[in-house]
């Protein structure tokens, strides 16, 4: 009996020794880490790098900043109040990621896929979001200000009652997307298809809607005195001057 349990004993140590052991680290500066190491099973708390790989990690609270992370694969990740400062992440899957509360100031998101994501109260101030795919995330109390929303898809995107001050979206993509009670104040729309989309009582002051393509939107309740409105497909745009004889 005594050499059947040695057996399981040693059995059970060389079977340890094998598990890989990664870094853990609920927070990450830059791409090092500074924590301590456990037997992990998966990629969780490796270090940011790029094409990383965090998967349906569970990383609440987690902070990174100045990182490199570039195509990284954070597909249902939840990082719940996370803050990621800095971070490029451009190219990276954020598909279904729960990442409500969290921050991404200054961060690159260029080309990032958030389809489905959970966004809600989040914070982009500042961040590079140019062609992104944000097609199903919940925007619902994000805040954008100053955003590059440029060649982003927002099709049929719910952004109510958001803050996108100063952001651009020119070319962006927001066919029947619902912009209802936005603060847009100098908010750019240059050549931005808005078709069916719906602008009621948002603050466009200061905005742009030039080559804009408006046919179908609602614009109850705007005040476009003073906005550039050289847009098309809408009793509210007028012609440029070259067009005008």
């Amino acid at each position: 009996m005594k050499s059947k349990i040695k057996l399981f004993v040693i059995f059970g140590a060389i079977l340890i020794s094998l598990i890989p052991t990664t870094l853990v680290s609920a927070q990450v500066y830059g791409n090092t880490a500074t924590s301590h190491y456990v037997a992990q099973l998966n990629n969780c708390y490796t270090a940011p790098s790029p094409r990383v790989n965090w998967s349906n990690c569970q990383m609440d609270n987690a902070e990174v900043h100045f990182a490199n992370m570039i195509g990284a694969n954070l597909s249902y990740m939840v990082a719940q109040d996370g803050l990621f400062y800095d971070v490029n992440l451009s190219g990276a899957n954020l598909k279904n990621a729960v990442l409500s509360g969290g921050s991404f100031a200054y961060s690159d998101l260029s080309g990032a896929d958030l389809r489905g994501a959970d966004l809600r109260n989040a914070d982009f101030y500042h961040a590079n979001l140019s062609g992104a795919d944000m097609r199903g995330a919940n925007l619902v109390g994000a805040r954008f200000p100053g955003v590059d929303f440029s060649d982003a898809n927002l099709a049929g995107q719910n952004m109510s009652h958001t803050n996108i001050i100063g952001a651009d979206l020119s070319d962006a993509d927001l066919q029947n997307a619902i912009l209802v009670g936005v603060d847009m104040r100098n908010a750019i729309f240059d050549d931005t298809d808005l078709r069916g989309a719906n602008l009621e009582n948002s603050d466009v002051t200061g905005g742009s809607f030039a080559d804009s393509n408006l046919a179908g939107a609602d614009l109850g309740g705007l005040d476009y005195s003073g906005v550039e409105m050289t847009c098309r497909g809408n009793p509210a745009c007028h012609a440029k001057d070259s067009d005008t004889p």
